[in-house]
C-alpha cells in the first residue's frame, strides 16, 4: 500500500518533554520527534536495528560501552540491535529514527490504519 501524508498527519504519542509521529510498514519503522531540552532517553536496548539523524539540536548519548559522545545537528548514527544506548536532550531537538523490523511495541494500540 503507498502511503502519502505530512509528518504532522502522521499518528502520534507522547513521550517525555516531547512528540513522536511515526510511520509503520512491512519491514521499518520511521520516527519523526521533537524532544524538549532536559530530557532523556533512559539506557535500553531492543532488537531493533536504528539509524538516527539529528535534524536540530544538539544531544549527548552513550551507545554500548563506549565514551558519552555529543551530537550537534546534522549528525547520523547506527545503533546495532542489541545494543544498550542513552539519551541527553542538551537543547530542544528534532530528530529522525528508523528502526528494523518494525517498532510496534512503541506505540499504545499498536499499528494504525495510516501506518499502511
Amino acid at each position: 500500500m503507498v502511503t502519502f501524508s505530512k509528518v504532522e498527519g502522521l499518528p502520534s504519542h507522547q513521550v517525555p518533554s516531547g512528540v513522536m509521529h511515526r510511520l509503520i510498514g512491512d519491514k521499518l519503522t520511521v520516527m519523526w520527534g521533537k524532544r524538549g531540552k532536559g530530557s532523556q532517553t533512559p539506557r535500553h536496548s531492543h532488537p531493533h536495528e536504528q539509524i538516527a539523524w539529528l535534524v536540530s539540536g544538539k544531544l549527548d548519548c552513550r551507545i554500548g560501552d563506549g565514551p558519552v559522545q555529543s551530537l550537534e545537528a546534522g549528525t547520523t548514527f547506527l545503533i546495532p540491535g542489541g545494543v544498550e544506548h542513552e539519551f541527553w536532550y542538551r537543547e530542544d531537538c528534532e530528530i529522525v529514527e528508523i528502526f528494523s523490523p518494525p517498532r510496534h511495541d512503541l506505540f499504545p494500540g499498536g499499528k494504525h490504519a495510516q501506518d499502511g
